[in-house]
């Protein structure tokens, strides 16, 4: 079974029991936080991946990990270690808001741009983006100087590339290729 299937399958089990138990916003907060946690700490992530550590120093780690910030993670903490899948956390975090902002009908936008994004700009671009998609419009802003001018829109999986960086490779690949 590919891993993201499988990881598919525990973010919809977790939903369910987020359901069941009417804890689905808090355990969505607490996902959020460990996502954020993950994605900080190369160490955690390598100590996760690492085969030669058992599964129960693991989970037992990262139950102390989450123990007080976030205790409705040690289910998913739990039921990962006992499969002896706690190598797939991070995915299955990743697919568990995925589903959430699905059943929520939150679409997930993050625009890029070299310069701090204006808060009038910032409202236009949410307009437009309601007016062609359905839903909540949830958007990130983040800063990369490296893209010179222009931004960068991710919505769907779809990436819009409107930076001068883009245009500058692709101005450079045109010109290697005709010399």
């Amino acid at each position: 079974m590919a891993l993201g299937t499988s990881s598919k399958r525990y973010a919809k089990a977790l939903i369910s029991y987020g359901i069941d138990q009417g804890k689905l916003d808090l355990l969505f907060n607490e996902i959020n936080s460990l996502i954020n946690t993950l994605e900080g700490s190369e160490d955690l992530m390598n100590f996760i991946s690492n085969p030669t550590i058992s599964k129960d120093i693991k989970g037992n780690v990262l139950n102390q990990l989450t123990d007080t910030s976030m205790p409705n993670i040690s289910i998913l903490v739990n039921l990962l270690s006992a499969n002896n899948r706690i190598d797939m956390l991070l995915e299955v975090c990743k697919d568990f808001i995925n589903q959430y902002n699905e059943k929520n009908n939150i679409v997930e936008v993050t625009i890029t741009a070299p310069i701090e994004i204006s808060d009038e700009l910032e409202n236009t671009i949410e307009k437009y983006l309601s007016s062609i998609k359905a839903g909540t419009i949830k958007l990130t802003k983040k800063k990369d100087k490296a893209l010179i001018a222009g931004f960068t829109l991710d919505l769907d999986n779809t990436r819009l590339d409107a930076s001068v960086k883009k245009r500058l490779e692709k101005m450079q690949k045109q010109l290697k290729t005709t010399s």
